[in-house]
Formats: C-alpha cells, sequence, structure tokens
C-alpha cells in the first residue's frame, strides 16, 4: 500500500494506515428537504462515512446545519463555477470542500478560499473529471497527463498559501485514463486520492468500469478513499463499493457468499437461492465477515463448501453442508437456506 500524508475530513481519518474510506453523494433534489434527509440517513445506514452534497446556489451551503442534526458523517461540498459558494459551505459548517480545477481558475479565489478553509481546519480535494476539459485528447495517456498538470498547478497554489490538508480525484469516463492519471500523480505526490470512473454508463457497465478502475489502482496500493459513481439510486454506489473492497480484502464488511455459476449439471434452483440466502444475510446487523458456500454440484462444489468458513455443495437435489473441511450435516433444496443461516449464526454468536 503506498503510504500517502493523512488528511482529515471532519472526524475521518483519511489516507495514511487507515483503512479505504466509502463515499456518498446525495442525489434528490434539494428542493425536497424530507428527500434529502432521507436519503443520508439511508447512506449513512448503508455504510458511506463521508456523505458529499453538490452546491448549486449559495443558499444550498445551509444544508449542512440541517443534516448534522441528525446524521453522524461528515459532510463535503462540491464546489464548481462560483468560489464563493465555497466560502458559504465553509460558513456553514461543511467538513471539506471540493474545487474543480477546471471552472474555478482564479489563482486570488483560490488562494481567498484556501485561507478560509485552514481558519476553519477543513480540508479541500482539488477534483478534476475528464468531461471538465474543452477538447479532444489523442490517447487515454495524453487525457492523463494533462489531468495530473493541472492537479500539480493548483497543488502548487494552495502550497504557495502554506494549505497542505489536501486530497485529490482524477476521474475519467473510462477505466483506462483513470488507471493511468492516478498512477502518475501517485509517483510523485503523497496527498490522498479519492478515486472513481466518472460518467460509467448504464448500471451494468458502470459496475464494470468502476471495478476494473478502481480494483486495479487498490490492488496496487494506491487510494484512500472511493466513490463509485453509477446512473442508479445512491445506496446503490455504497454497496457496489463494499463489494469492490471486501474483494480485494481490504476491508470486511459482512459474510460474502461463495457461488457457481451454475450449469447443466446443476439441479437444483441455485440462482434464486444464493438471491434468498443474501437478503437474509444482509439483515444481519452484525454478521461477522464468514465466507458463506452454496455450489450446485459435484465437481467444484465440495471443495469450495470445505474453504469456506460454511458451505453447502449439491448432488442432484440434496446437500450436504460444510463446517471447514468437515461435514457436520445434511439438507435438501427446501430447507438448506435456513440451514445454513442456523450454521453461520453459531459463529458470530
Amino acid at each position: 500500500m503506498k503510504m500517502t500524508r493523512v488528511v482529515k475530513i471532519g472526524n475521518l481519518s483519511i489516507g495514511g494506515k487507515h483503512p479505504v474510506r466509502i463515499k456518498g453523494m446525495i442525489k434528490s433534489p434539494f428542493s425536497n428537504r424530507d428527500a434529502v434527509l432521507a436519503e443520508a440517513r439511508q447512506l449513512e445506514k448503508e455504510g458511506a462515512e463521508a456523505i458529499r452534497l453538490a452546491i448549486k446556489e449559495e443558499k444550498d451551503a445551509a444544508l449542512a446545519r440541517i443534516l448534522k442534526k441528525h446524521i453522524n458523517v461528515p459532510l463535503v461540498a462540491d464546489i464548481h463555477f462560483q468560489y464563493r459558494f465555497a466560502l458559504a459551505a465553509i460558513e456553514n459548517g461543511f467538513d471539506a470542500i471540493r474545487l474543480n480545477p477546471l471552472n474555478i481558475e482564479k489563482e486570488s479565489e483560490v488562494k481567498e478560499v484556501a485561507r478560509e478553509a485552514k481558519k476553519a481546519n477543513i480540508a479541500i480535494r482539488i477534483g478534476i473529471n475528464s468531461g471538465g476539459f474543452k477538447k479532444d485528447f489523442a490517447s487515454s495517456q495524453a487525457l492523463a497527463k494533462q489531468m495530473v498538470k493541472v492537479v500539480a498547478n493548483y497543488i502548487r497554489i494552495l502550497e504557495r498559501e502554506r494549505f497542505f490538508d489536501i486530497m485529490v480525484s482524477l476521474k475519467g469516463s473510462d477505466p483506462l485514463s483513470t488507471i493511468m492519471a492516478n498512477e502518475l500523480f501517485a509517483k510523485d505526490f503523497d496527498y490522498p486520492l479519492h478515486l472513481g470512473v466518472t460518467a460509467t454508463g448504464s448500471f451494468l457497465s458502470g459496475v464494470v468500469k468502476s471495478s476494473i478502475g478502481l480494483g486495479q489502482l487498490l490492488s496496487q496500493g494506491i487510494g484512500s478513499v472511493i466513490r463509485v459513481s453509477l446512473t442508479a439510486p445512491s445506496f446503490t454506489e455504497i454497496q457496489v463499493a463494499k463489494y469492490i473492497l471486501q474483494a480485494l480484502n481490504l476491508r470486511a464488511f459482512g459474510p460474502q457468499i461463495i457461488s457457481c455459476p451454475t450449469c447443466s449439471r446443476c439441479e437444483v434452483n441455485l440462482i434464486q437461492m444464493v438471491e434468498k440466502l443474501q437478503e437474509k444475510l444482509d439483515k444481519v446487523s452484525d454478521a461477522k465477515p464468514i465466507r458463506v458456500a452454496l455450489m450446485g454440484c459435484v465437481v467444484n462444489g465440495p471443495g469450495e463448501a470445505r474453504q469456506a468458513d460454511i458451505g453447502a455443495a449439491f448432488g442432484q437435489r440434496k446437500a450436504v453442508i460444510f463446517r471447514k473441511d468437515k461435514i457436520i450435516g445434511r439438507s435438501d433444496e427446501k430447507n438448506i437456506l435456513n440451514d445454513l443461516c442456523k450454521e453461520a449464526r453459531k459463529l458470530w454468536i
């Protein structure tokens, strides 16, 4: 893992030896305060460790005061075009500010925000997206280099103000440019990186692009915060982020299901079973991060089931239940989910 300096968003420590954090974003219209509050609560419950709000008008900054009465996660103000919105966000108690160097460019304005952020002891994220450029690039590498160049120049402005509570994000709409930009940045700077692939398309496309881009970087030890961007409800972004981190063994959030893709050898409705098993496990608030295997046939089933903490492998329509490498019981299609959950509970009580 690449060691970075530590930056704080409220009471949340980012970078250094701290775990990779998960950030969410409010998508409800700010005109509907009840919807915004409900969404913020849902994001917090789902596992968001910081929540970002896009400040479109100066009055939107007052939302921080309202939300902080009801949720406990730090809030980040997403600022574009108008530096005054950043000043308002600082005044209203936001815990960090995101500035876009492609639309807040005047050095005097950036310096003013830095001075006020320093007084308030809050961090600034320099966030650049590929869509902010008004030109095409010959290659992903050319785009990545330009993103890093713009961010580096912005960092120098902040550093001249003796401001070092900086985070950075370099997001392309494709995994390749995102990976290249963050790899380039990580070679020369030790500021924490907020990772994401932006404008990813439909849900499945977005999950794939985010998994490739974030997974490649995180597997190299690059990245201190992730925000999965999907054209989907905000809580699903938190779910996908957790799956990515857990798949890489970077964080553990609860039971992980191991299941086969099924083939003509499978004689049970394993797809439905796995969906129902996931629903059951998701409802357990204190579940430990154990591995639960549910396999459909005798080819790989017994091996995967033995290697999990709790597992079941079907042969025809009957199942053998394993705890680690020992057979502890037998079940069938009708009872297997309850039997697996019963055994799993013994491991986290």
